[in-house]
């Protein structure tokens, strides 16, 4: 690391090249704070429970050890990989607000971890971190409790934003305090850390208000059969909606979905979805007529384990769809799901049911700001310096420009383990540490560039094939090769021949002096070239010799 101790330094280690993964360090006077751990989902090259983190070696390898995590709100994206990486990062506080802690000790009680340090973050109440003053600022998003944070140092004052948008009408929670950030500017905010995932977007995202207008409509016109609502589990605004507009047309709500259960207890903790008494078991909804029920489940994004696939799939033993029932996606496609949300309507349209989504209808608003609302915070804070995360690279460098084009006079435009080094009108780039990504596999994390990982990927794509050769020390064959491969073939006529080839190529060679090793390697490529040249694929080749 090039700078000094009393250097005042942004590093993203995720979340700023990629949508999700966010995670943000700020280093000064040797002291070390992070701002959210999160996790991204597996994408269409991977299998939908595989989760990618952060890789956090950059921490470990230079034994870093935090003053404090800072978690801006309860989504994956911002909270999931802390359960599996907090215990590498050593002994360290938690901080964040009450609805956020909820959800999160329920993850933590998941894994069996039951010591955990979390302290609760109160609203215009400062927070010493280690060198850094930390003060949170409720905003709007799409789910409680989102917060900017608020970190004064002795050199300069940053807005590090969260997830937000401008919802004048929230529904749950209150809306952005106007006269805060106007004190805030007043103050002086030098560096804006901001959210970019809406940034394509002209338009506000619109009011969670506005959805639950646009659901009555849709209520008041479905008369028969049952309505199917798949959302976002932590979108408790949107929970409400639906249990509010359900009872008002006197239906009852089924929850799907352990994610929505656990949202649905912290919830509760915190005084949020309380006195609907229109909730009902999946076992007690077969006593209910399918005209009255309404089905709130997980899936919106296709994963083939939640609870809309396995009911497409015909996995509930207590609720089934029917033709004419209604499926509304009540919630945004995250890019690279795109192909798994398309497969799973096709098959629900093969139910012969009907599905809404907000392409045709205002059954979901973002929870993030568009170019009128950046433009507007812009105004309220006032900084200098906007540095763009939380999005792809066209995402983060579509912001710098606009905030340009707005009169912010210096933009910085990062990836993942760029480090800036943070003045009050030269913010800069000064040099890149080691970033990357971890899979969890199973219970298991890997980086993305391990071995294991690459030859899954051959495997999945190519096959492998194991070849097994039993001869004395002059290579003679004591038997006839043994060769497995159900991931490459099932034509018995291949091994057959494959097993004369290996045993001729053999023969050739035996009276060369060649050490095993060599003797398997070229062995290898004999095989790898005619399963090529047979049928297309280079599988992953093993071969072992033994001798007797």
């Amino acid at each position: 690391m090039n700078f000094s101790k009393n250097d005042l330094v942004f590093i993203p280690l995720g979340g700023s090249g990629e949508i999700g993964m966010n995670c943000n360090l700020y280093h000064y006077n040797n002291s070390w704070i992070m701002i959210d751990l999160g996790v991204m989902f597996g994408n269409s090259n991977l299998s939908s429970n595989e989760l990618i983190m952060p890789n956090i070696d950059f921490l470990i390898k230079n034994n870093i050890k935090l003053d404090g995590l800072i978690l801006t709100h309860a989504h994956e994206d911002h909270i999931g990989a802390v359960p599996f990486l907090y215990e590498k990062l050593g002994s360290f506080k938690i901080f964040t607000t009450s609805f956020t802690a909820s959800v999160l000790k329920r993850k933590f009680d998941s894994f069996g971890i039951k010591e955990i340090n979390i302290e609760l973050l109160n609203y215009s109440e400062n927070k010493k971190i280690g060198k850094f003053a930390i003060e949170t600022l409720a905003l709007t998003h799409s789910i409680p409790e989102p917060n900017a944070i608020i970190i004064r140092t002795e050199k300069l004052n940053i807005f590090h934003t969260g997830d937000w948008k401008i919802d004048p009408t929230p529904l749950v929670g209150n809306p952005i305090d106007q006269q805060k950030l106007n004190d805030l500017k007043n103050e002086g905010m030098a560096i804006m850390v901001c959210d970019s995932t809406n940034v394509f977007n002209e338009n506000p995202s619109g009011s969670e208000n506005d959805v639950r207008e646009e659901l009555r409509q849709v209520f008041s016109q479905k008369i028969k059969n049952k309505i199917i609502i798949t959302c976002f589990a932590s979108n408790i605004a949107r929970l409400e909606t639906i249990l509010k507009v359900s009872n008002e047309f006197n239906k009852c709500c089924v929850f799907l979905g352990r994610s929505i259960h656990r949202i649905y207890e912290s919830a509760k903790e915190n005084n949020y979805l309380k006195n609907f008494n229109n909730i009902v078991s999946e076992k007690d909804s077969g006593s209910i007529s399918e005209d009255n029920l309404v089905i709130v489940c997980t899936g919106s994004q296709g994963e083939s384990n939640a609870a809309l696939s396995r009911l497409v799939n015909d996995k509930n033993k207590f609720i089934e769809i029917f033709n004419d029932d209604l499926v509304i996606f009540s919630s945004r496609e995250i890019p690279g799901n795109e192909k798994k949300i398309s497969e799973l309507k096709n098959q629900l349209l093969k139910k012969k049911v009907r599905i809404i989504d907000s392409k045709i209808s205002k059954v979901h608003v973002s929870g993030h700001p568009s170019k009128k609302e950046l433009k507007q915070m812009y105004e309220w804070i006032s900084p200098n310096t906007i540095i763009p995360v939380h999005g792809e690279f066209k995402h983060l460098s579509e912001h710098a420009n606009f905030a340009k084009k707005c009169g912010i006079k210096k933009q910085v435009l990062v990836e993942n383990g760029d480090v800036v080094l943070l003045e009050n009108n030269n913010s800069r780039i000064i040099e890149k540490v080691y970033s990357g990504r971890i899979l969890l596999k199973g219970n298991k994390t890997f980086s993305l560039e391990n071995n294991f990982l690459k030859n899954l990927k051959i495997v999945s794509s190519e096959g492998e094939i194991f070849v097994n050769i039993i001869c004395d020390l002059d290579n003679k064959l004591l038997t006839e090769p043994v060769v497995f491969c159900p991931t490459v073939t099932d034509k018995s006529e291949l091994v057959h021949d494959l097993k004369i080839l290996i045993s001729e190529q053999l023969f050739k060679m035996a009276s060369n002096s060649l050490t095993d090793q060599i003797l398997s390697e070229e062995l290898k490529k004999i095989v790898r070239s005619y399963i090529k040249k047979s049928i297309g694929l280079k599988p992953l080749t093993y071969v072992e010799i033994v001798r007797i």
